[in-house]
């Protein structure tokens, strides 16, 4: 019975660490760590509702956005409850290892009773003996701690989430819903600012640097879903891209590096997403294919043409350009598009029938590729 109090001891002092552990890489440190509890619990919630839609036979994209929308916020309280949770039986476990009694209802009872009052503060029971007391201590400042710790942790997952909304919405009222790079350019245009579009391209510059570190540090945010059904990240990342894109390749206007900056700190930081979510990417071959078709972007440089957008005179030269360039994000905003059920612009690279990447349950983060 002493070896086996010794051993139920030892393991719930290692699932306490073990959960403290995730509690921090997850909550506390500030960059792209694997925290393999919190991503079972918050990716579980997410294939409970691929099944849930798979059960019902629904599959309109307001039906996926009205089910998607519980996503994160389902997915946050699934982490909170699997640490809580874990901690609680973690230190039953504890108590029990400490308590002279045998395998029974009553001193299973007894461990249960002291973790829960000890882990909340109650103290309607407390242990005695030193050893027993300092767990109760332990088990008390560890639940206090938690508790602090979801008190900030909230705010900054909504505050995050909040910036990166504001400038969406920035876009799709210059744009209309949903926008696209063609329409970027062309409202622009027509509002008199194209010579003014470094006003975009520094905004949006920033943006790309926020987002790519906020969500791969809280991976979290990727699953939170616009207010408006219309609006979502991944998108408004594509058709900014591919408005800088346009503007580099296709425009005969003066260089503005701002758009240059803008689009590399868009790859930089969908690689970056991509790396800790587990997607395959590499830079592009020279002769990269990409999805959008030759069709589709000289009937943009049509549109833009005729609104007297000044545009470069060779096609073919152009259409290689941006060939290239677009080949830089697109796969991995065709993979993003789709994992998070984004809604689908005029130029969108993803399909709702294409196969859907899930982020491995227990996967790292991969080495980091540019």
């Amino acid at each position: 019975m002493i070896a086996l109090r010794i051993a139920v001891g030892l393991l719930a002092l290692v699932g306490i660490l073990l959960v403290l552990g995730s509690v921090v890489r997850t909550v506390v440190v500030p960059r792209a760590v694997t925290a393999r509890l919190a991503r079972v619990a918050f990716l579980g919630v997410h294939r409970l509702l691929i099944f849930r839609l798979w059960l019902t036979g629904s599959s309109d994209y307001a039906t996926r956005d009205r089910v998607f929308s519980l996503q994160a916020p389902l997915g946050i309280f699934a982490q909170l409850f699997t640490w809580a949770v874990s901690l609680f039986l973690c230190f039953a476990a504890l108590f029990w290892a400490l308590l002279p009694s045998h395998v029974n209802g009553p001193s299973i009872s007894r461990a249960v009773e002291l973790s829960g009052s000890s882990m909340l503060t109650l103290g309607y029971e407390s242990p005695h003996g030193l050893v027993r007391q300092l767990a109760g201590f332990a088990a008390a400042g560890i639940g206090l701690t938690l508790l602090a710790l979801v008190i900030t942790y909230l705010p900054t997952l909504y505050a995050a989430f909040a910036r990166r909304e504001a400038v969406i919405t920035k876009l799709s009222v210059r744009t209309g819903a949903p926008p696209s790079g063609p329409k970027l350019l062309a409202e622009s245009w027509k509002l008199g600012r194209f010579d003014q579009l470094e006003e975009v391209w520094d905004v949006w510059e920033d943006w790309f640097i926020e987002v790519g570190e906020a969500q791969t540090t809280f991976p979290q945010l990727g699953w939170f879903r616009s207010p408006r059904a219309h609006n979502h990240w991944v998108l408004a990342a594509e058709s900014v891209l591919d408005g800088a894109a346009l503007f580099i390749t296709a425009c005969a206007v003066p260089r503005q590096s701002r758009s240059e900056l803008c689009l590399n700190a868009g790859v930089h930081a969908l690689n970056s997403i991509a790396d800790f979510g587990g997607i395959p990417h590499h830079p592009p071959e020279p002769d990269a294919e990409i999805l959008l078709s030759r069709e589709q972007f000289d009937a943009a440089l049509d549109g833009l043409a005729e609104l007297g957008v000044p545009l470069r005179g060779d096609r073919d030269e152009v259409w290689g350009a941006f060939r290239m360039t677009r080949a830089r994000y697109e796969s991995v905003v065709a993979v993003l598009g789709r994992m998070t059920d984004a809604p689908r612009g005029e130029w969108s690279s993803w399909s709702e029938t294409s196969p859907r990447h899930m982020p491995p349950l227990f996967g790292g983060v991969t080495a980091r590729r540019e």
